[in-house]
């Protein structure tokens, strides 16, 4: 490596290379007529850009993971306090993981989407949580949240569609909108098709 410098070098004629090769040469020259002895030349190693881009999203990975499996165990300590009896409670605890949603961002917002998919065969459980998932005003996922309950409008389970949307009702974007309208206009959807409609006005 030749490195023509245009200044004097540090005062203690050392030279620092940042770099990996075995063997480096060093020229030195200036504008002026004056010599300089270069005593002392250190080849730094530099970490590869690859190895710091690895390092970094390694730990994002695992802060993202980390936030979904607590969102998951708060999700579920939330919906173990479901009591069909008490329509007051069963909403704070909607607000409850709205909330958290909203406070957390996008791995609350997936984590919960995610673990619908495994309550559909438990309405009384699924029902809040797609609540949640309405109230929630986190934006950046709220058309994939739109998505999801416009799927869970079309499930088997009466008491499912219903829920998802009531949820989609709750919403105030843009998707959730045109999913309830799509919704509204489907003949075979019967009675959904109607609280779409009015979840419309």
């Amino acid at each position: 490596m030749t490195s023509p410098f245009e200044y004097s070098p540090a005062s203690s004629g050392s030279v620092v290379l940042t770099g990996t090769p075995a063997y480096a040469s060093v020229t030195l020259s200036s504008a002026s007529t004056a010599n300089y002895a270069v005593t002392n030349a250190y080849n730094w190693a530099v970490a590869p850009p690859s190895f710091t881009f690895m390092t970094t999203l390694d730990q994002y990975t695992k802060i993202f993971s980390g936030q979904c499996n607590r969102m998951h165990s708060y999700i579920y300590g939330q919906l173990e306090s479901i009591d069909r009896s008490d329509d007051d409670q069963n909403e704070t605890i909607i607000d409850n993981i709205a909330d958290i949603i909203d406070l957390v961002g996008e791995p609350a917002s997936f984590t919960a989407m995610f673990e619908a998919g495994f309550l559909k065969d438990d309405p009384s459980a699924l029902e809040p949580l797609l609540l949640a998932i309405g109230t929630a005003r986190q934006k950046e996922t709220e058309d994939y949240r739109a998505e999801t309950l416009r799927r869970f409008a079309q499930d088997s389970d009466y008491r499912v569609r219903r829920a998802a949307v009531r949820a989609l009702g709750r919403m105030k974007s843009q998707a959730a909108k045109r999913a309830l309208h799509d919704i509204s206009n489907r003949p075979e959807a019967g009675e959904i098709a109607g609280l779409a409609a009015a979840m419309l006005r």
